[in-house]
């Protein structure tokens, strides 16, 4: 891991305004709503002359070859073609890990950190403004796993959730970002809040008028059903399924009022996964370097500088 606070990495990003802004997902946090946004909103964002490439080509020009496949040649150089450009956009949860890798023994994104400093050192990411969204436990794990079901073999919810519930924790996670990013600032929103104010925190990050900020036309679509996993589990009994046959169930079995989304929790994990959920963003609110926003304003829950 190669910590970006070298004198000749701070200078340079210190002569660069703004920063580069390193947006990191996590998955499930209404990612792939904003990225749709900043397609649709790419003409604002050239004229504000904004580098972002969009999130397959950067895929493959870096996080593929880079993280996942290593040795794989790149498709096309890593940095988008426009040059020198007032400041630079990378934006991809994948950085962190892929959907199937997220939960583990050892916690949620355990090579998060790691990935996210591969990429900054292979782009020249100088002290990059850190983004990421967080979602409460109870909402985040279902949705990932469902996630992952659509490009992996079916497994149960018990099987695929390998980070025992009493150690699921956004905290280490936060923590060894600043580690690999020691002088960079990290802003931090939650996908509960998120909802509804997606222009707002995107002008607010890029400082950009709201009204620049275009929707995509098609909405995200919803997460699988109760139903539609119980059909799974039964398909998955007589034989095994992937993910074909998964989407198929989802698609046969879709959400609705009569058909609530998949939840695996007890009322007793859910009030246990909601208190540990709380407790990591109050701890959050008083780490140095990070700033928790509101995106409905986005209002400051707290903005203070780093000691």
């Amino acid at each position: 891991m190669t910590l970006h606070d070298q004198p000749a990495l701070l200078r340079q990003s210190q002569e660069t305004s703004p920063p580069a802004i390193l947006w990191l997902g996590v998955h499930k946090t209404g990612t792939t709503f904003l990225q749709g946004c900043l397609e649709a909103s790419r003409p604002a964002i050239e004229a504000q002359d904004i580098d972002y490439m969009p999130l397959e080509d950067f895929r493959s020009a870096c996080t593929r070859p880079l993280l996942d496949r290593p040795g794989q040649a790149p498709a096309r150089p890593a940095r988008h073609p426009s040059g020198a450009a007032r400041q630079r956009l990378v934006f991809d949860e994948n950085i962190l890990g892929l959907v199937q890798d997220v939960c583990t023994p050892q916690g949620l994104y355990p090579q998060g950190a790691w990935r996210a400093d591969e990429v900054a050192d292979r782009l020249g990411l100088a002290a990059p403004h850190l983004v990421l969204g967080l979602r409460s436990f109870g909402g985040f794990l279902p949705s990932l796993y469902c996630e992952t079901l659509k490009s992996t073999p079916f497994r149960t919810f018990r099987d695929f959730l390998r980070c025992p519930t009493e150690r699921v924790s956004w905290l280490p996670l936060v923590a060894g970002l600043l580690r690999a990013f020691p002088v960079s600032p990290l802003t931090i929103y939650t996908a509960e809040a998120l909802r509804g104010h997606e222009a707002g925190l995107l002008s607010h990050l890029l400082g950009l008028p709201e009204t620049a900020i275009a929707l995509p036309q098609e909405a995200e679509r919803p997460g699988f059903s109760q139903r539609a996993v119980e059909a799974m589990e039964a398909a998955q009994a007589r034989e095994p399924i992937g993910p074909g046959e998964a989407k198929r169930l989802a698609a046969a079995h879709p959400r609705g009022p009569q058909a609530p989304g998949f939840d695996p929790w007890s009322p007793a994990e859910r009030r246990a996964l909601q208190s540990r959920w709380q407790a990591d963003i109050e701890t959050l609110r008083g780490w140095s370097r990070v700033r928790l926003i509101d995106p409905a304003g986005p209002a400051l829950v707290r903005d203070r500088p780093a000691p």
